[in-house]
């Protein structure tokens, strides 16, 4: 599968968190381009240690950077991923809006806003550079979320979604933030 922004796939049936898979390759030397993609997590990451519930059906990636640009910006690039994020779930046709620091959120059908994505950044570096930055992303995508203060991409628009074709619009959508952004 081509995907925008991607120089290498790493596609797993399982996994238990793409963070961390993401971290390890980081850390063996993996491109800037990586992409972790896995169909299903046993300890999906959210911000402070929070778990993030990742049953089949949902999208769950970590997208491997080697940026240039000072780690003072890592806020600055994670609301970029947000907004790249629900920009790209409008596409399927949810209306949603970004809740900083790092969540998505569609109006649903009832007239209530829903988490739907989860962004999560982490990043290794000294000497005021960065080695390495995973930016993490979670989208409900046809799941059914564990919280009732969540949705999926299918609740929210009343139709059945894949997850691939959401997979190749996100893409699109944080490699083009990426270099909007200069945030190489």
């Amino acid at each position: 599968m081509k995907l925008a922004g991607v120089r290498r796939l790493v596609r797993l049936e399982r996994v238990d968190s793409t963070q961390s898979e993401a971290r390890r390759l980081a850390e063996a030397g993996a491109p800037d381009g990586t992409l972790v993609w896995a169909l299903a997590q046993t300890h999906g990451k959210g911000r402070m240690g929070r778990r993030w519930r990742s049953a089949p059906g949902g999208l769950y990636a970590s997208w491997l950077l080697r940026p240039r640009f000072p780690p003072e910006r890592l806020a600055e690039l994670s609301l970029a991923c947000g907004e790249a994020l629900a920009a790209a779930l409008r596409g399927f046709g949810a209306a949603t809006s970004v809740k900083p620091p790092n969540d998505v959120y569609a109006l649903c059908p009832d007239g209530k806003g829903r988490k739907i994505a989860g962004i999560l950044c982490e990043a290794s570096g000294s000497g005021g550079r960065l080695d390495w930055l995973v930016v993490g992303f979670g989208i409900n995508v046809a799941n059914l979320p564990a919280l009732k203060r969540s949705t999926s991409l299918s609740q929210a628009t009343g139709r059945t979604v894949a997850v691939a074709p959401v997979l190749r619009s996100a893409m699109a959508r944080l490699s083009r933030a990426r270099r909007a952004g200069n945030f190489v």
